[in-house]
């Protein structure tokens, strides 16, 4: 770039830092900012699909995310008692890549961190937006720390309760919950498993995830109404008794169960969802990732498609053209995509949750048995599709 481009990133998760090395690899100048003291995420672990592989590859990260995390061709469907029902294929080798990378939330963060800096970016942490002045060349950040910088661009990455969206597009784009939520911890891989367990109970389901041989992650969703408050001393007993209670009893998974009881790093995350409409631009402020389009996990993508945003973005700007139409350029290769992924994770939710009695339970069953591996088909071919 003749001029180089400022830009501020709001946000140093997945999204954020992966965008900071896709823009600074484009010759922008990027500075980083977060409101926590250091880098740091809740959850357990994430896997990328093709989409996602793709998108680390051009951003020279795809080496790395190979390094720490663990391959995972597809998924096997149990019922509670533990018979198969079917295995479903993460896809073809599609351009020598895996079909799902499975790996730990914090190596990612701290990975995508060190390209970053290594790319040219800045960082400055315990820090927020206190103001944006926008005029015809410029948007003027003030700080919370009281200094204040010059951008061409500022990019909200800022997540599900966004700052950057509350203010500058209004509470009509608030979290919407959806009535399902999600129990995590971090547990021995006992059973060595290579690819993901999926369990579907009366309610709800039970997902073992392989992190390594050695290391895995449970992810125990059921539906649930409201914003219960639990006592924290008790996460993983409370945890323990939920799964038990989707599978009744069953053995199936009794190993794993019994050492969600010794969990110490359980987290409870209810779900909501975020969809802003077109556009997602204020002038020179533009909100992405979760911040734009939170979405359930369902398909497995929603880290993806926020890396996807980025890269996107890199590759509109880097085609020297105005930033306005840089901006409209990106909305129009990103809005069909992310709603279609975005609408299609909830779909799953909704259908995964209407198990409860045991006449909706064996209509679930049915269908993971005949007809999920078509469906899991077209989540194969919707990622594939270029972004």
């Amino acid at each position: 770039m003749a001029n180089p481009l400022r830009i501020l990133i709001v946000g140093a998760g997945i999204g954020g830092l992966t965008t900071a090395s896709a823009l600074a690899r484009i010759g922008a100048q990027v500075d980083v900012i977060d409101d926590k003291p250091e880098i740091s995420v809740a959850g357990v672990g994430f896997g990328l699909r093709i989409n996602g592989l793709r998108a680390v590859r051009e951003i020279g990260m795809l080496d790395d995310v190979l390094e720490i995390g663990h391959p995972a061709p597809g998924i096997d469907n149990y019922d509670a008692d533990g018979t198969l029902l079917s295995t479903m294929s993460y896809g073809t080798r599609d351009e020598g890549l895996p079909g799902c990378v499975t790996m730990s939330r914090m190596a990612f963060l701290e990975m995508a961190s060190r390209h970053a800096r290594a790319n040219g970016a800045t960082f400055r942490m315990s820090t927020t937006v206190a103001d944006i002045a926008q005029d015809a060349g410029t948007a003027a950040v003030t700080f919370s720390t009281g200094d204040g910088a010059d951008y061409d661009l500022v990019l909200g990455f800022d997540g599900l309760n966004s700052q950057i969206r509350r203010v500058y597009f209004g509470e009509k784009f608030a979290p919407r919950p959806v009535g399902g939520v999600a129990w995590r911890a971090g547990l021995p891989n006992r059973r060595k498993i290579m690819q993901p367990i999926i369990c579907q109970g009366y309610g709800g389901k039970i997902m073992l995830t392989p992190l390594s041989q050695d290391t895995m992650y449970m992810v125990l969703t059921v539906a649930e109404e409201g914003r219960p408050r639990y006592d924290t001393s008790r996460m993983a007993e409370i945890m323990h008794d939920r799964a038990a209670d989707l599978t009744r009893g069953s053995t199936f998974l009794a190993d794993a169960l019994e050492d969600v009881r010794a969990a110490e790093n359980v987290a409870y995350t209810p779900y909501s969802t975020v969809w802003v409409p077109y556009p997602w631009f204020r002038g020179r402020v533009m909100i992405m990732g979760d911040a734009a389009h939170t979405m359930t996990p369902y398909l497995g993508s929603g880290a993806a498609m926020s890396i996807e945003d980025g890269v996107v973005l890199a590759q509109e700007l880097a085609k020297g053209q105005p930033l306005l139409d840089a901006q409209l350029e990106f909305m129009k290769r990103r809005l069909p995509r992310v709603r279609a992924v975005h609408e299609r994770s909830i779909e799953s939710m909704r259908e995964e949750f209407d198990s409860v009695t045991e006449e909706t339970y064996l209509a679930r069953i049915a269908h993971l048995r005949h007809d999920e591996p078509l469906a899991n088909e077209y989540a194969n071919r919707l990622l594939r599709m270029p972004y």
